[in-house]
């Protein structure tokens, strides 16, 4: 296993960066910023991107097509969400229903239907061909911040002020299972490659990954000095990145139930990152308007256990397989009907702190040869 390494520092935006989102191919990226705009960076050449102007206010997030990479979708606090054609002479069309400011935008896995979420309390699914408005999911009872879809499109999680992270059926509309946490709310969440476990970026400083099949929280991570913004898989599906307001970007192992990188050199919160679609790079974002490109290099190396094996977890799950329960300092389990114990008096995260300490790899992105501002790649208007 190799330490990440930092491949290219840009600066585009003339404000903080909301979202990241990767082609199919892994040679372009796109970003959304609250300066308006949304850009398109080439990975392969030094100068040639692309910003887009069209909305008229803050564009939270931004995702790519996965069907043909031929069309990409922002959402605004503008409460639109346009479709792009990332060319130069692209066009751009635009969707309309939400009554407020939309906060993210998220493609099918075949690229032809896409889901929004908003502060209007509502979710709405889309088809894309047609502009067609196809119908509105209801439950959330405060602004929803993120709704995706799942791997298989089966499900749609969605996280936001309300302190629940729901799972809805597209198909009928209904929401299939509530997470309740009484202590802090979602900004982001995101799918397991395997579409068996959700996880949920919170403002209180915390990681939590569920299994959706048991509709259990499996692990937990306190390992922030501020909130949450923002979380990814990678491909392999054994490792996560997450960006949190304390300007740290953290890689964490979820085998070993552990986060065993910390990387530095942002000099504000940090708003998005994004693994490629090959998992052989991942991009993090921050309110400094900087953008970094990193070389993965610790995915190199895989095991074959599964999450449940982790010694480091800090919540066991109750249905898990007898053999292959981690050996915690402390057991606990997880009571749906009052949320978790992680901060009461006494809490087992304090001994789990003591008896597994923060060995995690300092990676500092400005002591690297690529980590200066003459290298920022200069926009095309």
């Amino acid at each position: 296993m190799s330490d990440p390494v930092l491949l290219r520092h840009l600066k585009g935006h003339k404000s903080k960066v909301t979202g990241i989102s990767f082609n199919q191919e892994g040679n372009r990226f796109a970003t959304s910023s609250s300066d308006n705009t949304a850009i398109v960076w080439n990975i392969n050449e030094q100068v040639r991107c692309m910003r887009f102007e069209a909305h008229t206010d803050v564009v939270n997030d931004i995702c790519w097509s996965p069907a043909n990479g031929q069309i990409v979708a922002t959402a605004s606090k503008d409460r639109t969400v346009k479709i792009w054609t990332p060319a130069l002479m692209g066009n751009c069309d635009e969707f309309r229903a939400h009554t407020s400011n939309v906060r993210s935008v998220d493609f099918d896995s075949r690229g032809r239907k896409l889901i929004t979420a908003s502060d209007d309390k509502s979710i709405k699914l889309w088809r894309v061909s047609r502009k067609h408005f196809i119908s509105s999911f209801t439950g959330h009872t405060n602004w929803v911040r993120c709704a995706r879809f799942s791997p298989d499109d089966k499900l749609i999680a969605s996280c936001g002020d309300d302190r629940t992270l729901k799972l809805f059926d597209p198909n009928s509309g209904q929401c299939v299972h509530s997470f309740v946490d009484q202590k802090g709310a979602g900004n982001k969440v995101a799918w397991h490659p395997d579409g068996s476990l959700v996880a949920i970026a919170l403002d209180n400083a915390r990681v939590k990954i569920f299994d959706i099949r048991i509709r259990k929280l499996i692990q937990y991570y306190r390992i922030f000095e501020g909130a949450v913004n923002t979380l990814d898989f990678h491909t392999s599906g054994h490792y996560m990145i997450t960006g949190s307001d304390d300007a740290a970007v953290k890689v964490i192992d979820l085998l070993e139930g552990r986060h065993i990188y910390t990387l530095t050199g942002h000099t504000g919160p940090v708003t998005a990152v994004k693994f490629s679609k090959d998992g052989q790079l991942f991009a993090t974002a921050s309110e400094d308007r900087h953008i970094m490109l990193w070389k993965v290099n610790f995915a190199s190396e895989t095991s074959e256990n599964s999450l449940y094996s982790s010694e480091c977890s800090d919540l066991q799950p109750q249905d898990a397989p007898k053999q292959l329960a981690p050996p915690f300092s402390k057991k606990l389990t997880y009571d749906e009907s009052r949320g978790t114990d992680d901060d009461d008096e006494g809490s087992r995260f304090n001994e789990n702190k003591e008896n597994h300490p923060d060995t995690s790899i300092l990676v500092d992105a400005r002591k690297t040869d690529n980590f200066h501002l003459t290298d920022a790649i200069e926009v095309c208007e």
